[in-house]
């Protein structure tokens, strides 16, 4: 229920919509925790029925009517339970299909692994870029916050450039060596 725990821990700070949960994992999870418009509404479904968040249909005029939530006294206790708990899994082991495609990249001519290791560089360099945005969703998230609590959030950020940096040294060093691999086997 992780999904679960990072709705409870922005709902934590004060009610929002789904929509506005949704643009809050873009704006500043989305480097460690991806989650889609349908998995955060389905999970917001069921926290809702575990009587975690209640939710409120807002009558609007010129939109959509929106439902806003705000979490509940047993979703505050379940949140701060989880956060109390630490660490569940091993931080230092990870899925990661890529890599595993990298792992078997020696069934590949040397050329087609660098390509796909281009493209993740590439990939990365994007991403870098759009993480640019982050410290202004922090302003913008934490304006009315504490300052010791977006400090927490400002340490996610510096791990996610440090290791979106460090991805792209790995794979320009990985590349020069396949291409060092190609012109010895001309």
């Amino acid at each position: 229920m992780s999904l679960g725990f990072g709705i409870l821990g922005f709902l934590n700070y004060g009610p929002m919509s789904g929509y506005d949960l949704v643009k809050a994992f873009e704006s500043s999870l989305q480097f460690f925790w991806h989650a889609q418009n349908s998995q955060i509404y389905l999970e917001l479904k069921k926290l809702e029925k575990k009587g975690y968040i209640d939710g409120e249909t807002v009558i609007q005029s010129d939109r959509p009517n929106k439902k806003i939530f705000s979490i509940t006294e047993a979703g505050k206790r379940a949140f701060m339970d989880w956060l109390a708990k630490g660490a569940e899994e091993d931080a230092t082991h990870f899925k990661s299909a890529f890599l595993m495609k990298v792992f078997f990249g020696g069934n590949m001519p040397p050329a087609q692994s660098a390509d796909m290791l281009r493209k993740f560089k590439a990939d990365c360099e994007t991403y870098l870029e759009k993480m640019g945005e982050t410290p202004d969703s922090i302003g913008k998230y934490g304006s009315n916050k504490e300052k010791y609590q977006t400090l927490y959030w400002q340490f996610t950020v510096d791990f996610g450039y440090c290791f979106i940096k460090t991805c792209i040294e790995w794979a320009a060093r990985c590349i020069q060596k396949l291409e060092n691999l190609e012109n010895e086997m001309r």
